[in-house]
């Protein structure tokens, strides 16, 4: 038997390393499986993900600082040729302003209350050399990630089958019990709409619409914007919304194919805070994940503001779109009438709430009626039911969140299809 035991050690050493080979080939497979994974040609979201690992020391040699930058800065469903800066200090700031040009750099926004700056270049090169100048003035350098509003899906579209049972136009206020009187619903609250913007329908009150361009491109709006306005508070009974005394804080971030990008998304955002709003909409997004996007959101809670975020529309398994995929951001899920999760609708751990979006009617553009299905509609319904529950005093914007994730119908799906549940309108 003494003779046997080398055999049986070089037999258990050799079966051990073909496990660890095993392993490491394995979590090789998971790792380039991440990588791959694309939306649209955007780089896929972490579910209610930290912050992106930011430019923590740039002082590497400049062939190793090209290749950071280019993994950080062109990475998939970026804006090509753009980049954006965060800055250690207002000092930082200024001092890169002063070489930007000498560099070849275009500075194309500036948001001074976040340090953040949008910087267009026409080779990496230029970017590489003006941070090599003072690799320490940077806090995160990222890229300018494409934004756009879901898909606005049409009655036509609809498939048959689980997920696609409408509400039947206005049948979205009454799954929320959101019935009655409701006329003094969301006085006193402002909630912005970043958005298409926001068009005069005649669904509104005369003056119940403050308007703030910042596409400013001269051109049609996309009808999106006024759909989550009406839904939120519409007055007309073919356009109902949720609390229809609520002032519409119009924030346009995104021109007439629903485009926009990350750095104009943070910039609406400081946009609708500094003007007051309570609730802030946001039924657009990206799988980018930009530190300028989180830090604009976290400038908005600071001024009492509750951000509300589309999960999106790809009816992806593990997956929200950003911004509703930052942690503290209520995100938004769609359900049908027969409280299914909706067809499109995307899923995620960290998935918040869920909210009426199959068969819901809205104003659009200038003076239509349409119905439609999304994430969209979802959330701004969510954010309605938000208006409502601060303005008859069932919470403050404050505690908006988590009064809104108490103050729901308990659905049979699993947390990341359906979050806390269905949205529920404040008792009366």
């Amino acid at each position: 038997m003494n003779q046997l035991r080398p055999a049986r050690l070089w037999l258990a050493a050799s079966l051990a390393l073909v496990a660890l080979g095993l392993v490491w080939l394995e979590r090789q497979r998971t790792v380039d499986s991440t990588q791959s994974i694309e939306t649209r040609g955007q780089f896929a979201a972490t579910p209610k993900s930290q912050p992106p690992s930011g430019a923590t020391a740039w002082q590497d040699d400049k062939d190793s600082l090209l290749k950071r930058l280019r993994h950080r800065v062109e990475a998939a469903g970026g804006k090509e040729g753009e980049a954006l800066l965060k800055f250690k200090s207002a000092e930082a700031m200024n001092a890169f302003l002063k070489r930007a040009q000498r560099h070849g750099l275009r500075v194309l926004g500036r948001l001074d209350g976040l340090r953040a700056m949008r910087v267009g270049y026409d080779r990496l090169e230029q970017l590489r050399d003006a941070v090599a100048e003072d690799p320490d003035a940077l806090d995160d350098i990222g890229g300018n990630y494409i934004v756009r509003i879901p898909d606005f899906l049409q009655q036509e579209d609809r498939p048959a089958g689980a997920g696609s049972a409408s509400f039947n136009g206005n049948g979205f206020l009454r799954a929320i019990h959101a019935t009655g009187d409701r006329s003094s619903w969301g006085q006193g609250v402002t909630v912005a709409v970043v958005d298409t913007g926001v068009e005069n329908h005649p669904t509104f009150d005369n003056g119940q619409i403050t308007h703030y361009d910042l596409v400013n491109d001269g051109k049609p709006f996309d009808g999106h914007g006024t759909a989550m306005a009406s839904l939120i508070a519409g007055q007309d009974s073919d356009a109902p919304g949720v609390a229809p005394a609520a002032h519409i804080l119009d924030v346009r971030v995104a021109d007439g194919d629903g485009y926009s990008s990350s750095f104009k998304l943070a910039e609406g955002i400081v946009q609708a805070a500094d003007a007051g709003a309570k609730v802030i909409n946001i039924s657009l997004g990206s799988y980018g994940d930009s530190q300028a996007v989180r830090d604009a959101v976290a400038y908005a809670q600071g001024k009492g503001a509750v951000v509300v975020g589309a999960a999106g529309n790809d009816a992806t398994s593990n997956l929200l779109e950003y911004p509703a995929a930052i942690s503290s951001v209520v995100s938004v899920g769609g359900v049908d009438a027969k409280l299914q999760q909706a067809y499109y609708s995307n899923s995620g751990q960290g998935l918040d709430v869920a909210a009426p979006g199959v068969g819901i009617q809205s104003a659009y553009g200038k003076d239509s009626i349409v119905e439609g299905d999304g994430t969209s509609q979802a959330t701004a319904i969510t954010s309605g039911a938000l208006a409502a529950g601060i303005s008859t005093g069932a919470t403050t914007s404050w505690g908006a969140a988590d009064w809104l994730k108490q103050n729901v119908l308990h659905l049979e799906l699993p947390p990341e299809r359906g979050g806390a549940g269905m949205v529920q309108a404040p008792a009366k």
